[in-house]
């Protein structure tokens, strides 16, 4: 389990649209692990949370997204598009 499986996993979704459609509907990150998991990405709930983080698309306790992930998700912007749709993520 690590971080890097979180950052392989959202490279993966940027071009298996598959697997990006499977994270846009996980409900949380419990769904969102289990999806990976399913792929071959083996993560915890936290682990995701602090790749979101440090990548400034999440913010505060909640993990709501950040004002500049919402701009990049308006923009349509690879990665993010991923997150956009990530309900409790």
């Amino acid at each position: 389990m690590s971080k890097e499986a979180v950052e392989q996993m959202f490279q993966a979704a940027a071009t298996d649209t598959a697997l990006q459609q499977m994270l846009e509907s996980a409900d949380g990150y419990a769904a969102a692990v289990a999806i990976g998991a399913e792929n071959g990405f083996n993560f915890t709930e936290e682990e995701a949370q602090a790749v979101l983080s440090e990548r400034g698309l999440i913010e505060g306790l909640e993990g709501e997204l950040s004002d500049e992930a919402l701009e990049a998700v308006a923009g349509g912007w690879g990665l993010t598009i991923t997150v956009r749709g990530l309900r409790g993520w």
